[in-house]
């Protein structure tokens, strides 16, 4: 069974560089005798991740190259950062946190299109008791006139810059009570015309200097087209939402979607979402709005990078090929098109860049799945003398296409491979 251990939380005194955290780390190594016995590290893109690993790698005497791996959530964070604020996601943030007007920070958030309205718009809601009444009031009026069985009303979500799946929370809630959301902003547009109307004569002289300032809501009004582009967006995030709740290493309890993390299912959960972005930039293609179709090829690339980077490690390889549902008939159907690649891969200690398969797909179970029939092809002849690796890429049994739990699997007191199974752990 799969657990995780809480080892140790020391303080840091002085800059969390990576010196000072690998000092610590390795402490903590040779405290509970690790030192040993080392597995992989596990942390996301920060630069003093790097530099502690190389330290712990002098130290303990393994390769930092293979030994690094990064928090695949992380990656799918900056990956749907990149979808919905572009490249300077970041520099965006610290516009909106450094510009303390709230005219200038609706301004900047505007700027960005249907996502920045809706954003301005249910902050807008969110900071006034009043406007939130109304909204629970507009609701349950529709649920009355729909007939809804569900007479349920709902808060708007708000949601914050640095994390990806709080502005999908929001634009989902946003949709599913656009209905509402534009009936409020629609009275305050009437009322500033209304006031326009009545300051200018109905048009016929200018606004007087003397008058009320414009309500910045007034400008974040959302049209059909701008929820159709919201309703794209939630269609977009949607398999990086699946992805991140297959990779995620802590699972909710009864939960079946998740493996802990499971490093098998890194490589394909990055090509089928690689794939994904590629059919979506395709697909909005000639939208007049570029917002779906740069989001798509900027996500892709930022994906791309890191998929690239995996080739620094081994084990993402070899935990397919040790998996029974996989080994190396699906990994050579898979990329049948690059031999080189393969042949590489086989015989090489690091492993090179892996191309992007071109093999579709719409669902993450259904592309796993597709991959794990093709280890059922025959297996490779095996050689005169061989050793528990080589038996186990030639002998395989039709039932471990279904298998789900590869580290059970090989546990078992049925699997031949003990010596194999031991290394492995």
């Amino acid at each position: 069974k799969f657990r995780t251990f809480l080892l140790g939380l020391p303080q840091i005194e002085g800059r969390h560089c990576g010196e000072n955290l690998a000092g610590r780390v390795s402490e903590i190594i040779y405290e509970y005798g690790f030192e040993g016995r080392m597995g992989y590290f596990v942390t996301d893109n920060a630069e003093s991740n790097d530099t502690r690993l190389e330290e712990l790698a002098t130290e303990l005497g393994f390769n930092k190259q293979h030994y690094r791996l990064r928090c695949c959530g992380h990656i799918i964070n900056l990956v749907a950062r990149s979808i919905l604020f572009g490249t300077d996601a970041d520099a965006f943030e610290e516009d909106c946190q450094a510009d303390k007007e709230l005219q200038d920070e609706m301004r900047l958030w505007r700027a960005k299109g249907p996502i920045g309205k809706l954003h301005n718009i249910v902050h807008w809601v969110q900071r006034s008791g009043q406007r939130i009444d109304k909204l629970h009031k507009l609701q349950s009026i529709e649920n009355t006139a729909l007939g809804l069985e569900d007479r349920s009303t709902y808060d708007v979500i708000t949601d914050n810059a640095t994390r990806w799946n709080s502005s999908e929370a929001m634009m989902e809630r946003g949709y599913q009570l656009r209905n509402p959301l534009d009936s409020l902003v629609q009275a305050e547009v009437t009322e500033w015309d209304q006031y326009v109307a009545m300051r200018t004569g109905g048009g016929t002289r200018p606004m007087p200097k003397r008058s009320r300032k414009k309500p910045a809501i007034v400008d974040d009004k959302m049209s059909s087209e701008d929820w159709a582009v919201i309703a794209e967006y939630l269609a977009i995030l949607k398999p990086l939402k699946i992805a991140t709740k297959r990779l995620e290493g802590r699972p909710e309890e009864g939960m079946t979607i998740g493996k802990y993390g499971a490093i098998w299912e890194v490589l394909l959960t990055m090509e089928w979402l690689l794939q994904h972005l590629e059919d979506s930039k395709l697909q909005h293609e000639h939208d007049e709005e570029p917002y779906l179709r740069i989001g798509c090829n900027l996500g892709w690339m930022k994906l791309d990078k890191y998929y690239t980077l995996t080739e620094d490690s081994p084990v993402y390889l070899a935990s397919l090929v040790l998996h029974p549902a996989f080994r190396w008939p699906s990994v050579e159907s898979q990329w049948a098109d690059h031999p080189d690649w393969l042949e590489r891969g086989k015989i090489a200690d690091t492993i090179p860049e892996q191309p992007t398969a071109a093999r579709k797909t719409t669902d993450l179970d259904d592309f796993m799945a597709s991959v794990r029939k093709l280890s059922t092809q025959r297996a490779p002849s095996a050689p005169p003398t061989r050793d528990e690796y080589a038996e186990w890429l030639s002998t395989s049994d039709p039932g471990d296409c279904l298998v789900d739990n590869p580290i059970q699997y090989l546990a078992s007191p049925t699997t031949t491979v003990s010596t194999l199974v031991t290394n492995g752990n």
